[in-house]
């Protein structure tokens, strides 16, 4: 009635209004959505606990992904909660019709117009939106939207309301969080990473990087531990282990003319083998037995290729010859029916005459 009536006065424009009423009904559903995250966080915060109670540290980084995408939501509707109250708190600056946005909303108006299309679950935002656009104009809401130099939007809404998937480095660390607050020991990477307390006696959030880095110093230690050579090992091994480098581009020169030598004796290896593959008499001189067995194959090969030769041509030859005595029978034939005339007995000759 207050509202209606501060229209009906003049007191405030209509879309001012109900711009104020929106953002009262942003706030209460906020408040609604708030509660299913942080439920949803609950859930994905004991799910992690459960995988690294059974052993699963890789399940358990898949699932940290979930929890950070809950405290990344919760945080974004902190900050809108805030904004929508802030925007209503001072509706008045928003009645002046010769201003554009004041400076002191503009960051709350352009994170609104900006979280509309990105927060389905506050569809009051879309309402406020074009509200804005109709106040301010389009190009302020577009601006907004679509992250245009100078738009006044939070970068730290920005990084919560991003689609981008979370770190390894933050996955672990939501890890390591959870296993300091149930004491649970985390291994990561084939190192183990015990849960740690700080001096008031239990780790909370943010203690994460202390854990990290004392995690990283006992890696050192064991790293340093493991170097050092035994008594009973070569002078060779020794000097081996004693190898150490100041610094990455130390050891990575190191490496690279390691990698170089190496290279070098591969090379003269192959020459070796084929200067040797090509000399009979070396052979011969290394292993004798071999060589004349190598030899005698070889002959016996060529006796088996010269023999199948030979059974090939003569075939070739009966096949041909056969193939000849064929288109012969038929001329054969005609030559006999030719000369069974002459072969008659005498009588049958006297006959005819007579």
């Amino acid at each position: 009635m207050g509202r209606t009536l501060d229209v009906l006065l003049g007191r405030t424009t209509k879309q001012t209004a109900r711009l104020k009423s929106l953002l009262h009904l942003a706030t209460k559903r906020i408040a609604v959505v708030r509660a299913h995250r942080e439920v949803r966080c609950a859930q994905a915060r004991g799910d992690v606990e459960q995988l690294l109670r059974q052993g699963h540290p890789d399940r358990a980084l898949l699932r940290a992904e979930q929890v950070i995408r809950e405290r990344d939501t919760l945080d974004a509707l902190l900050l809108l909660d805030a904004y929508c109250a802030l925007l209503a708190d001072r509706s008045a600056l928003l009645d002046d019709a010769h201003r554009g946005c004041p400076d002191e909303l503009r960051e709350a108006a352009a994170g609104l117009c900006y979280a509309a299309a990105r927060c389905g679950d506050l569809p009051e935002l879309q309402e406020a939106r074009a509200l804005l656009a109709a106040r301010f104009g389009r190009g302020f809401a577009s601006a907004a939207a679509e992250l245009r130099a100078g738009c006044g939007v939070n970068a730290k809404l920005v990084q919560r309301l991003s689609t981008a998937l979370p770190s390894l480095e933050s996955r672990q660390m939501v890890l390591l969080e959870i296993g300091a607050d149930k004491d649970i020991p985390v291994r990561l990477h084939g190192h183990a990473a015990d849960s740690y307390e700080d001096p008031a006696g239990r780790s909370h959030h943010g203690h994460g990087h202390g854990h990290r880095k004392k995690r990283l110093d006992d890696d050192d230690d064991d790293e340093r531990r493991h170097a050092t050579p035994r008594a009973d090992e070569p002078e060779g091994d020794k000097a081996a282990t004693k190898l150490t480098f100041k610094d990455v581009e130390e050891a990575a020169q190191a490496a690279f003319e390691s990698a170089a030598t190496a290279a070098a004796a591969a090379k003269a290896a192959i020459e070796l083998s084929r200067a040797g593959s090509g000399s009979t008499d070396d052979r011969h001189r290394r292993n004798p037995g071999r060589a004349h067995a190598d030899d005698d194959e070889a002959f016996h090969g060529g006796e088996d290729l010269a023999d199948r030769k030979t059974f090939e041509r003569i075939g070739h030859v009966r096949n041909y010859s056969s193939e000849s005595d064929g288109e012969d029978l038929p001329e054969k034939k005609r030559g006999e029916e030719q000369d069974t005339p002459r072969s008659r007995p005498a009588s049958v000759r006297t006959n005819r005459r007579l």
